[in-house]
């Protein structure tokens, strides 16, 4: 029983230190736009290049960007769904992203390289 008790236990205390987050995009998104710093637009309707970016910012580590100071954003981008409603985010010559309050550490390619 005391075993049994200590195994529930472990199990409870891994499950809550696991990370789990709620996806921040969802729906189908069909267009992707990003502004560089030096002006230039980039637009990508390739499919499997909008999934790959989605992806890496929904299961990607995140934290909380309150607390953070960032001198400038890189890139402003928008992913656009086929209604028209967008969701925009900031993302940095290094492949992270910040989003919804959240600094999110993704490996996103960095589209604007010169």
């Amino acid at each position: 029983m005391k075993r049994m008790s200590l195994y529930c236990l472990c199990i409870l205390f891994l499950c809550s230190c696991s990370q789990f987050n709620e996806p921040l995009l969802n729906g189908e998104m069909i267009k992707l736009t990003i502004e560089c710093i030096d002006g230039e637009i980039i637009e990508i309707d390739n499919e499997k290049t909008i999934k790959k970016v989605i992806r890496e910012i929904n299961k990607s580590k995140r934290e909380g960007s309150q607390e953070m100071e960032f001198d400038d954003f890189d890139h402003l981008s928008t992913l656009e769904n086929n209604e028209g409603e967008t969701k925009s985010f900031n993302l940095f010559s290094n492949g992270k992203v910040t989003m919804a309050g959240y600094y999110i550490h993704s490996n996103i390619d960095n589209f604007c390289e010169e």
